[in-house]
């Protein structure tokens, strides 16, 4: 796995995981490799290298060194355990049917590291969750029906705390402007998912744009007419209020993601 950006690695984990892999095969076998070697593709590779240490160690050492035999050990040690996840492989290679494979260690590393990165994604508040699969899994729109919901739920929630136009002092909003505020919350989910980097696309860039998003994709019809009002609460504040909640939510959904590059480096 490419461990340069969080939005990446959400991509390639669940790439594997749904089956559009090479090594997709392997995916749910990887439980196991990961009780032997430590619960994550970093920790394998850092094995591979304190081998290649071990033995390079061992190699410079002279017949007196009072070192010799813990140098050794040290060797004898790391190249057990690279035994045992090989003998994982083999075990794996063989359930699946595909034969033996010369060289898979870059594959368990693969699988380990998707595992992480999505056991990182799924320990998140389910919300959080929704928008890391809708803005950057690799999923077809249908597939994303269930994750779209929940972000709309988790928006509308949010909303229903501010005011909205025509509610004027009441303690509920008018119906007509409830519905709105959950048709804009659709379009705002959207305008969201193109626009984050690395889409960077225009989006729904303008009322209009909102307004026959919203009929073309979902049916549903909003007046736009008295989008922004100087002095008063508006449905272009209201808009702006939903980006920047799904701005902070963006941000914690890849901070989780993002902080086991350091782990990789």
């Amino acid at each position: 796995m490419r461990f340069n950006s969080a939005r990446s690695m959400i991509f390639q984990a669940y790439h594997v995981r749904r089956g559009d892999s090479s090594i997709a095969g392997l995916f749910d076998s990887l439980k196991r490799i990961r009780e032997r070697v430590g619960g994550n593709g970093a920790k394998l590779r850092s094995l591979q290298a304190e081998h290649k240490r071990n033995v390079r160690s061992l190699m410079n050492a002279g017949p007196f060194d009072a070192d010799l035999e813990e140098k050794q050990a040290a060797v004898r040690r790391t190249e057990r355990r690279l035994s045992e996840v090989r003998t994982a492989l083999e075990d794996v290679s063989k359930s699946s049917n595909e034969g033996h494979l010369p060289d898979n260690d870059w594959k368990i590393v693969h699988g380990l590291e998707c595992g992480q990165v999505i056991a990182a994604v799924e320990r998140l508040p389910q919300h959080l969750q929704a928008m890391a699969r809708y803005c950057w899994g690799p999923f077809t729109p249908e597939e994303l029906a269930d994750d779209r919901e929940w972000l709309h739920a988790a928006l509308v929630s949010a909303m229903q705390r501010q005011r909205l136009p025509g509610q004027g002092y009441e303690e509920l909003p008018p119906a007509d402007s409830a519905r709105t505020l959950q048709a804009l919350c659709w379009a705002a989910i959207y305008h969201h998912s193109q626009v984050t980097y690395p889409y960077n696309r225009p989006g729904l860039h303008s009322p209009k744009r909102i307004q026959r998003w919203l009929e073309e994709e979902r049916g549903e019809l909003i007046d736009v007419h008295r989008w922004s009002r100087a002095g008063r609460l508006s449905w272009a504040d209201v808009w702006r209020r939903m980006l920047t909640i799904l701005d902070d939510w963006e941000s914690q959904a890849l901070g989780p993601v993002a902080a086991l590059i350091p782990e990789a480096a």
